[in-house]
């Protein structure tokens, strides 16, 4: 049942496309602003993981939304949608994640007065083409809705930089370097033990510009070594116009390449099973998978790209390899199966110390109570 807001008490709203992101990269912000007095109210599409968010402070709405679908019509229903809700809530300030939310959120919210932020936590595969009409009219679409907003949020400076460089906003606006979702450290942190066998694992949605194809063709290379194993875990949704087919992953599984498991829920139990993450993505907001790895200091094999370089900096760091590249990939795995013992450890203590200097849960929480000026 849906809680009930008290229009007396100060509220704030988030909006994703789905509970999932809330409840995976948001709940801890949701948790504060609740423990500090204020009404939250939740507009996400529909999925189980709206269960996760029971409290009487807090109200939950379904929004109708396609994430990465294009279908006129389903648009045009979504922000009307979403123009109804924005109409009828009373909400001191809202907060808008992801590529859908940000620009049509941020447009209602210019056309309502209501104050709102805008947290671009990654460009997204628009922005990895070089040129495309589509690309100039999402660029245009976001300049038009961002320039009202508050504060526009960048989990990194290269994302940022190509915002302005596509005069999707201006120096002028109130910018902020916000990385991502954080990681929560423990306070003892352990090197895990790990088998003779080298295991390694990719988590990541079945996506081609995550580098699961890079990733496939460099551990059938390895078919033949019954030491070395790779595993992928991550959702293969088939309706996703990026995504790499079924049929496509389904024969390196039945070839014994790779072993899949889908989704899974805890994340953290396979990372400390592992010898190495391999995250070979096309480009980032701030790649959480590598912060959780980094804190406890897994190593990693990862691309230079923005969201990746941004948490493995350099080569004493992890192993940095090239985008879009299989023998470039193919030399960071062969590189981190000479590596001794103690070179591991002085790559993964460097790693552990840079991510939680900068990317510490607490961080990013400070980011948020200093929104608390718009409100009260």
């Amino acid at each position: 049942m849906e809680a009930i807001i008290d229009s007396k008490v100060k509220s704030i709203t988030l909006v994703s496309n789905n509970y999932w992101t809330l409840y995976k990269f948001r709940y801890d912000v949701v948790q504060m602003f609740v423990k500090k007095g204020y009404e939250v109210i939740l507009i996400a599409g529909k999925d189980s993981f709206h269960s996760n968010f029971n409290n009487k402070h807090i109200k939950k709405i379904f929004l109708p939304i396609d994430e990465r679908g294009l279908n006129p019509l389903s648009e045009i229903k979504t922000m009307v949608s979403l123009y109804r809700i924005y109409k009828n809530i009373k909400t001191d300030l809202i907060i808008h994640f992801t590529i859908k939310p940000n620009i049509y959120g941020s447009i209602i919210c210019k056309l309502l007065d209501i104050n709102s932020i805008s947290f671009i936590t990654g460009v997204g595969h628009i922005f990895l083409k070089k040129k495309s009409f589509f690309k100039d009219f999402i660029s245009r679409l976001y300049q038009y809705a961002l320039s009202k907003n508050k504060e526009v949020w960048f989990t990194n400076e290269s994302d940022k930089e190509l915002f302005i460089k596509n005069k999707i906003i201006n120096k002028n606006m109130k910018v902020k370097i916000v990385p991502g979702a954080g990681v929560i450290f423990k306070e003892h942190s352990e090197i895990f033990k790990r088998d003779q066998d080298t295991n390694f694992l990719m988590v990541s949605r079945v996506l081609k510009d995550k580098g699961v194809k890079e990733f496939l063709k460099v551990a059938e290379m390895y078919n033949n070594n019954k030491s070395i194993t790779f595993m992928l875990i991550g959702v293969l949704n088939d309706n996703d116009r990026g995504a790499i087919s079924r049929e496509y992953l389904e024969n390196y599984i039945e070839n014994k390449t790779i072993t899949y498991l889908g989704y899974q829920e805890d994340i953290m139990k396979y990372l400390k099973e592992s010898s190495c993450l391999i995250h070979p993505s096309y480009r980032e907001g701030i790649s959480t998978v590598l912060l959780e790895a980094a804190s406890i200091k897994l190593p990693i094999i990862t691309t230079t790209v923005p969201g990746c370089i941004d948490v493995v900096p350099d080569n004493s760091h992890g192993l940095l390899c090239k985008p879009r590249n299989v023998d470039s990939l193919k030399r960071a795995v062969e590189r981190f199966l000479s590596l001794g013992k103690d070179e591991k450890k002085a790559m993964t203590n460097k790693t552990f110390e840079h991510v939680k200097k900068y990317f510490s849960r607490e961080v990013v929480l400070k980011n948020y109570e200093e929104l608390y000026d718009y409100i009260d």
